[in-house]
């Protein structure tokens, strides 16, 4: 059995990624190694950005066992495999930050999306979006050097994508305090506002009711899936944990667009025999017809799931602040910089970083009636 079947070694893993970082904040970098990095990082860039941390994981598994495959998704038994996710999980990512590393992704579980997800080795053929094609050929065109590469070549590789990497993090900073004075009214402008500048991909909505929930429940009992993670430990996109740890006192699914029939059901599906008490579906966007959504209101009791739609703001953020152990001013109070920090791990874009703190900063924003 190699080494590789029997099991990576994890603190070789984390001694070698330091040593290497260190070496290469000292210069010692190969630049035949660098231009590679650089042109993937640049291609991968707002499009497919996991593949960033696969490669990391690649490398750093080849620096430590040798004859590691650096195709290997997970450790299935053939020879010399070994479970990516597990090193990336594992590793890289606890130890990344302190590096200054940027992973590309700032998710605890990087892989867990696709195409890793269901695959046992990646290949050209893995199903990929016809439109990051070519940042999957970039990067089968690494791994395919990184393969044949001595020991010392793969630290030179790691040692190239930490430099390389140092340079891509995007560099976000809170700047909105953890309390802040300001009116209901004005609060739910502002969030109206930063939704329907753009959607990124639905980041905004998500980050502002994962926000709403971290202050009405406290974030140790919220779970926010990523965009486009596949988790099937959660069943929906902002989910709060019962008091006692056990199931799911409510859970959302987030749309700022409109919403269909399917979407409802699916979503009740996903929360039937999963210890839900109510669903929620956040649809900004035109909300269903009042017809559909009694359907599906009498279709979710009769298995056991209590199914609402929340079509505004202005109601979301109110029942969830009146409903809340905090007084309604202490909690929006407390509401932009859970926003602000959520925003953060989801990986908006700066501009919506600072639309945000310049809406909640407004002159004026504590005045006018809750």
């Amino acid at each position: 059995m190699s080494k590789a079947q029997a099991g990576m070694d994890y603190r070789l893993a984390r001694g070698i990624l330091y040593e290497e970082a260190a070496k290469a904040a000292a210069g010692y970098v190969d630049q035949s190694w660098v231009k590679p990095i650089e042109a993937l990082s640049e291609a991968a860039a707002g499009k497919s950005l996991t593949h960033i941390a696969f490669l990391g994981t690649a490398i750093l598994a080849k620096c430590t066992v040798p004859t590691i495959d650096v195709f290997s998704v997970k450790k299935r038994g053939g020879e010399n495999t070994y479970s990516a996710r597990g090193l990336c999980h594992g590793v890289l990512v606890p130890n990344a930050p302190e590096l200054d590393i940027s992973l590309g992704v700032t998710g605890r579980e990087p892989l867990n999306n696709q195409p890793y997800v269901g695959i046992d080795r990646l290949t050209r053929a893995a199903t990929v979006r016809s439109t990051v094609q070519g940042v999957l050929n970039l990067l089968c065109d690494i791994l395919d050097r990184l393969e044949g590469a001595t020991e010392e070549q793969a630290r030179q590789a790691l040692r190239a994508y930490i430099e390389v990497r140092r340079r891509h993090g995007t560099r976000y900073s809170r700047s909105v305090s953890d309390r802040v004075a300001i009116s209901i009214d004005t609060l739910v402008r502002s969030i109206d506002a930063l939704v329907s500048a753009s959607s990124e991909g639905g980041r905004r909505a998500q980050a502002v009711v994962a926000g709403l929930m971290d202050v009405f429940a406290g974030a140790d009992r919220v779970d926010a899936r990523r965009i486009n993670d596949p988790s099937r430990t959660i069943p929906a996109d902002v989910n709060v944990r019962r008091r006692d740890g056990e199931g799911w006192e409510r859970v959302f699914e987030v749309r700022d667009k409109a919403v269909s029939r399917e979407d409802l059901y699916l979503l009740v599906n996903k929360c039937i025999g999963g210890e839900v008490d109510e669903a929620v579906m956040v649809a900004i966007a035109p909300s269903p017809s009042m017809s559909l959504l009694d359907e599906a209101r009498a279709w979710a009791a009769e298995r056991g799931v209590s199914l609402s739609v929340c079509s505004d703001w202005a109601t979301l953020v109110g029942q969830a602040l009146h409903w809340g152990p905090l007084p309604t001013l202490d909690g929006a109070s407390e509401l932009p910089g859970r926003i602000e920090q959520r925003l953060i791990e989801l990986e908006v874009t700066e501009e919506a970083l600072t639309l945000w703190g310049s809406l909640i900063s407004i002159p004026g924003a504590a005045e006018g009636s809750a």
